[in-house]
């Protein structure tokens, strides 16, 4: 399966470990994808998963030094996802930023509400 699908499954196992009271692990979030979508990139999504959990502070602040007039902790749990897998990313990976911002714009389309895809858009823009 392509990329873009490995990236919709890693948010969803980062959006269940931000689930309060959680005591999931990283490893057991991943696993409940395996069954249904064998086929996906499992290397890329541990890596951006646990990439994104290893660095989320450091990611936090990047991003919150690109917010204007907002706190990181006041967007949307879907919202905050998104910036940091991309953040992450941009940060460690050889994909074209340009793909990188393309595709978390379009996870915003898919979890987050109606025009937050063009705030993810502006705050990604400026990390770049």
């Amino acid at each position: 399966m392509s990329r873009k699908e490995s990236r919709s499954q890693a948010f969803q196992a980062l959006f269940q470990l931000e689930m309060e009271n959680t005591d999931l692990s990283i490893d057991e979030a991943i696993n409940f994808i395996k069954d249904d979508y064998p086929d996906l990139e499992f290397d890329f999504i541990y890596w951006l998963v646990s990439g994104v959990k290893d660095h989320e502070p450091v990611l936090d602040e990047k991003i919150q030094n690109n917010l204007k007039d907002w706190k990181i902790s006041r967007l949307l749990k879907t919202d905050r996802i998104i910036l940091r897998m991309a953040a992450f990313e941009l940060a460690n990976s050889d994909t074209p930023p340009k793909v990188i911002i393309n595709e978390a714009v379009e996870l915003a389309k898919q979890y987050s509400d109606d025009d937050h895809y063009r705030f993810i858009n502006g705050v990604l823009s400026n990390l770049n």
